[in-house]
């Protein structure tokens, strides 16, 4: 098996809480490794309106991949691990695949994504099936104070990562809400300390300030 592991609710008000479906637990079974290179591009590139695609963590690949991957007996849900190797910096983050449509030699990646691996459009990217634990909870912190104009935070979080199959320490997504777009750190996951698989577990959520946020002063009564 091959198993990555590189890898508080807000003082204004509480958001956080759990949801998803019933967790499964545990590490998957022993499975061969697929590692592939292909050339990156983002979703704004792939042929046809996909611009949704952006707003979520999975990718575009191509019919090959599905392939090879059915026959090393892969077992789903299918997780990922991008690594940019050229980069001056080590850059990687996790990922699942939402179609086996790209052209063969390519992926396409939302742009946060292309961001995160500081790549550029036909850049190489390595691509690895990973087996990670299942997230038990995500620490995630708003970019912005113009997160806090939303009003049901939870149900837009929880909508949001309806799109990821997996949340990585250090990556900064992007989400979509009422034509805004809102970018959302993860600072922290459990049981493992770097990636986490979200995919059919119960997850809690929780919340630090957004960046920018200042706590009001509260004056006591005279």
């Amino acid at each position: 098996m091959y198993a990555d592991d590189d890898g508080d609710n807000f003082g204004f008000g509480g958001f956080g809480g759990t949801f998803g479906h019933q967790r499964q637990g545990g590490l998957r079974m022993r499975q061969r490794q697929f590692s592939r290179y292909y050339s990156a591009y983002p979703v704004a590139a792939y042929p046809g309106n996909k611009a949704d695609a952006n707003y979520g963590g999975k990718i575009f690949m191509p019919a090959s991949a599905l392939e090879e991957l059915s026959r090393l007996e892969i077992v789903y849900p299918m997780l990922f691990k991008l690594e940019n190797d050229e980069a001056a910096t080590s850059r990687r983050t996790h990922c699942g695949v939402l179609e086996f449509t790209a052209e063969e030699g390519r992926v396409y990646l939302p742009q946060w994504m292309m961001e995160t691996l500081d790549l550029s459009p036909g850049s190489p990217v390595k691509v690895l099936n990973v087996a990670l634990l299942h997230g038990s909870l995500v620490k995630l912190q708003p970019q912005s104070i113009d997160f806090l104009d939303i009003s049901d935070h939870r149900a837009v979080l929880e909508n949001a990562l309806r799109k990821f199959s997996a949340m990585t320490v250090g990556d900064i997504v992007t989400i979509e809400y009422n034509n805004r777009e809102y970018r959302i750190a993860v600072l922290e996951t459990k049981p493992s300390p770097s990636a986490i698989n979200i995919v059919e577990t119960d997850l809690s959520v929780d919340f630090a300030a957004p960046v920018g946020y200042v706590e009001p002063n509260v004056r006591a009564p005279s």
